[in-house]
């Protein structure tokens, strides 16, 4: 584990798909950003190699989380990273002011951190894309978006975001309604989820995609649990009609 103190962080959670993992990495490693950026990997209980991979790249900060859940594996990494620590026995600052997170289904273009932070939003998200051309040149400015629901597969947080609103919910178990529910109680903190029309190649959710037929059935199973339990916490289904109709109106 690298102790690295630096301004621009960026949090990979993984499962399996080394393929996928490796070319995420090479498009973070190449953000053109003042300072550079800094990674840390928290790796969801991968059975591929994606562990052993992860051993031999030491610009990397890795956390191996053994739970198979995305909020447990976004909350860890957003742990470390906003939380103070213990270092040489004594109180250190946190390690991060923000932090943009990323699924390692996504490729991004060299000036997406950039234009995020300068944004000056303090949970901005870009819009995904199923076109790999869309992260080519010619580079144009990002505008902003009506787009009523953020796209939870690349966003960036900042700490006070972290601290006023708190972690993602775990009861939302594997992965399935936590975004949901992060957008609603965002909006009932009072921050604006905001989205800008910075394009990143999103793979189609190619971690569910590529998964083992088990995999796919629990985590279809575990879907119907959790969108009954954002039912019961916020009287509405997540993802309905109702839901993006009341999102649509706030951003006009």
């Amino acid at each position: 584990m690298c102790e690295v103190k630096a301004e621009n962080w960026i949090l990979l959670l993984t499962y399996d798909n080394l393929d996928l993992t490796k070319a995420a990495i090479d498009t973070f490693r190449a953000q053109d950003i003042e300072g550079g950026v800094e990674i840390l990997v928290v790796d969801n209980g991968s059975s591929d190699n994606t562990r052993q991979w992860l051993h031999t790249q030491p610009d990397l900060s890795v956390i191996f989380h053994d739970t198979n859940s995305v909020s447990g594996g976004w909350n860890t990494g957003l742990r470390w990273l906003f939380n103070t620590y213990w270092k040489e026995g004594k109180p250190a600052p946190s390690r991060a002011q923000q932090v943009l997170v990323c699924n390692n289904d996504v490729l991004l273009r060299p000036d997406t951190y950039r234009w995020l932070v300068e944004d000056g939003g303090g949970f901005v998200t870009s819009v995904g894309d199923d076109s790999p051309s869309s992260i080519n040149p010619p580079y144009k400015p990002p505008t902003a978006s009506k787009r009523p629901h953020p796209d939870f597969s690349c966003y960036l947080i900042h700490q006070w975001v972290w601290q006023k609103v708190g972690e993602f919910d775990e009861n939302f178990k594997i992965a399935f309604g936590e975004d949901w529910d992060m957008h609603c109680r965002l909006h009932k903190a009072g921050i604006s989820a905001e989205c800008i029309d910075l394009p990143f190649y999103h793979q189609g959710s190619a971690t569910i995609a590529n998964g083992s037929p088990e995999l796919k059935l629990r985590i279809q199973s575990q879907a119907d649990l959790n969108r009954e339990y954002f039912k019961q916490k916020w009287g509405m289904a997540g993802g309905s009609p109702e839901y993006y109709a009341y999102f649509a109106q706030l951003v006009g």
